[in-house]
Formats: structure tokens, C-alpha cells, sequence
């Protein structure tokens, strides 16, 4: 299981590697005081790791937007932790950009719950409309907890970045609603590519990452990015099954 795990991580990284290096250069060479280009760039960069997943394999979505993860739980916690470290270096490599990001406001206990409750609200359903019983695939619990890396850990970044720096970049210009709402529909278009040309799923995916935009970025709204990161893992975590075969 992890050999077979670094050779998909190592296939994953190679090709990657000259989409990210030339973002990396976009990045360096964008003056500083460009706060809202340079979010842009580092958020397009994301959606380039998480949509090349794709072609390779790495996961799928079908036509009731019940998304398959690679079966090797090995290469969903790499891919989680990868995630997490990303986010540990950011207060130093980019401590202008951090400090846009809210981690929490209000209760500090409280947020977290929240954000899993709505994660619940928007999963839930989802997974009762899907029929399948996913625990009765074989090896779903030794897969699980890699895949609940992957869920909180890569949600972990995404959220820093479009509910963190984005979102808390738009206050300073906009309400506090009305920059949730923005960070909710660029959330959603940020899906596009994804929906209409990678897996031609059309308007279902753009449709449930707009509500679940919205859901988070009215959750980090009131209670900051952990509260939203726990929203959008657990909704993630509720409609994820193991890619059989896989």
C-alpha cells in the first residue's frame, strides 16, 4: 500500500510540477501591494492541484455527486498532511497575506461544533439521496481515517485561502455579508472548469459548491476559518466513498 501510494504521489508531483512552477513565478514577480492578484494567483494554484486529480485517477464524481476518493488511505493522508504543513508555513512565508485570515471569532468551542453541524446539514441529505451504504464497501474503515485527513487537512488550505485570504480581504472593501456571499460565488465558479469540462457534470456541481459556498463562507462570517474548515470537511466526508478498483 505505500509503495504503491509514493509512486502515485510521485506521478501526481511530476505532473504538477511545470503548471506550479510557472504560478510560482507569476507569484514572485507580482509587486506585493497587488494583495487582491496575488490571492488570485494562489488560489488558482489550488485549483489546479485539486483538479488535476482528475485525469490521474486520484478521484471522481458521478452524476449524483457522490465523489470516489483513490482507495489507498495512504495517499489521502499524504495528500491531508501535505495540506497542513502548506498552511503551518504560511503565517511566516506570507505573514502580510495572514493576517487577513480570521481563525476564529466568538466562541471558540462553539464555532467548531457549528461548522460540523452545517457540514452534517449539507452532507447528510446528500448521502441518503445517494442510496449506497458506503460502510459496506470493503476496507471503508481502514480507509476512512485517510480519508478524513484529506477531508479536513486539503479543506484546511482551501479555506485558509478563499475563506481566510479572500474572504477577509473583500471586508476590508465590502459588508461582512457581502463579502461572504463574494467568496461564496467565487467559490462555486472556481468549480467551473471542473463541472463543465473535466467531469461535463454540469450545473449539479456548481449548484451544491454554491450552497455549500454560501453555508461556509456565513460560517466563517461568524465564527472564522476553523468553524468553516469544519464545515466544508464533514460535508466532504459524508459523500466520499472509496473508488472500488482503485
Amino acid at each position: 500500500m505505500i509503495a504503491e501510494g509514493i509512486a502515485v504521489l510521485l506521478e501526481y508531483a511530476i505532473y504538477l510540477a511545470p503548471g506550479l512552477v510557472l504560478f510560482g513565478l507569476w507569484f514572485g514577480l507580482t509587486p506585493r501591494s497587488q494583495t487582491g492578484l496575488r490571492i488570485l494567483i494562489l488560489v488558482l494554484a489550488f485549483v489546479l492541484m485539486r483538479d488535476v486529480m482528475t485525469p490521474l485517477q486520484m478521484w471522481r464524481l458521478n452524476g449524483n455527486l457522490q465523489i470516489g476518493f483513490l482507495a489507498n488511505p495512504f495517499v489521502l493522508a499524504m495528500l491531508g498532511g501535505s495540506s497542513l504543513m502548506l498552511v503551518a508555513l504560511i503565517p511566516r512565508g506570507l505573514p502580510d497575506l495572514w493576517r487577513l485570515v480570521v481563525l476564529f471569532k466568538g466562541n471558540r468551542l462553539a464555532g467548531p461544533v457549528v461548522g460540523i453541524v452545517v457540514g452534517c446539514l449539507i452532507g447528510f441529505p446528500l448521502r441518503l439521496s445517494q442510496g449506497a451504504d458506503p460502510a459496506a464497501t470493503a476496507d471503508y474503515w481502514t480507509w476512512l481515517p485517510g480519508m478524513a485527513m484529506l477531508a479536513y487537512g486539503a479543506n484546511a488550505l482551501e479555506e485558509v485561502l478563499v475563506r481566510g485570504f479572500l474572504q477577509g480581504y473583500l471586508e476590508q472593501h465590502a459588508s461582512a455579508l457581502r463579502a461572504a456571499l463574494l467568496s461564496a460565488l467565487t467559490f462555486s465558479a472556481l468549480h467551473a472548469f471542473l463541472a463543465l469540462s473535466v467531469t461535463q457534470l454540469g450545473w449539479p456541481i456548481l449548484l451544491f459548491t454554491l450552497v455549500e459556498g454560501v453555508a461556509c463562507g456565513l460560517v466563517r462570517m461568524r465564527y472564522g476559518v476553523v468553524a468553516s474548515t469544519a464545515t466544508h470537511g464533514t460535508a466532504i466526508l459524508l459523500i466520499a466513498v472509496p473508488m472500488v478498483g482503485a
